[in-house]
């Protein structure tokens, strides 16, 4: 497995839940870490709660269903760090509710955030990455990708579309040493977030769930992988289902 020091790993969606473990696993294994998300002071709290100096990380206020603010990522992190080694489209969003109450506008920002941020990331990452000589791009899916779940439509169909995408552009750019890899966990106590963009006044019960830590563990693995070593879809679930 590959030693994850001094490699420049960015994470959208780093603020909270899933995200902040993700950045968290990766200082502590000694890389330099770029937190991207909306909220600047939850950010901040993030940075502060890494193992890391702070030469080692930079914090960038972006909302990546812009393109510019896609841009304004890597642009930030090369400046900085002077690359990226992996870059980690952790942020999406969901809405709870049957197909008939969910609004144009909710659809349209699933699949902005789900989706289209994805596509901008390409577009920026994979020249870079050809440029200096390769690089992994971690796409975090859902189990909701492959089973369609009730009240969740939208939400199931961007990230059945997030696996094809990233399977079919993952072909293009495999000998440019280019990795695309789709990391699905099943149901997650996230904590801030549960029911899948529900606000709740305290953490969900972890029975039954993944925790964030085994869902960025599981990120950690797939970075580690040895140069010749390429997942292109991986599952991760509870092993015991809550009742």
């Amino acid at each position: 497995m590959q030693s994850l020091e001094g490699k420049v790993v960015v994470i959208t969606g780093a603020s909270r839940g899933i995200g902040a473990a993700i950045a968290r696993h990766f200082a502590a294994e000694g890389a330099r870490v770029v937190l991207a998300a909306r909220d600047r002071t939850s950010l901040a709290d993030v940075a502060a709660s890494l193992a890391a100096d702070k030469k080692n990380y930079l914090i960038v206020t972006a909302d990546i269903t812009r393109r510019r603010d896609v841009q304004k990522i890597i642009a930030r992190s090369v400046k900085k760090f002077g690359g990226i080694d992996i870059y980690i489209n952790n942020a999406g969003v969901a809405v709870n509710k049957p197909i008939l109450n969910t609004t144009e506008n909710e659809y349209d920002t699933i699949l902005a955030t789900n989706l289209k941020a994805v596509y901008y990331s390409f577009r920026e990452l994979i020249p870079l990455m050809k440029k200096q000589g390769g690089g992994r791009i971690i796409n975090i899916s859902s189990g909701a990708g492959r089973i369609g779940h009730a009240n969740l439509a939208v939400y199931s169909a961007s990230k059945a579309a997030l696996n094809v995408f990233s399977e079919a552009v993952a072909g293009e750019v495999r000998n440019d040493n280019i990795k695309i890899s789709v990391l699905a966990p099943g149901s997650t106590a996230t904590g801030l977030m549960s029911n899948h963009g529900h606000r709740t006044k305290k953490p969900p019960r972890p029975g039954g769930k993944l925790t964030v830590d085994e869902v960025a563990e599981a990120v950690i693995f797939l970075a580690r992988q040895n140069k010749n070593a390429w997942t292109s879809m991986a599952d991760i679930r509870p092993l015991v289902i809550g009742k």
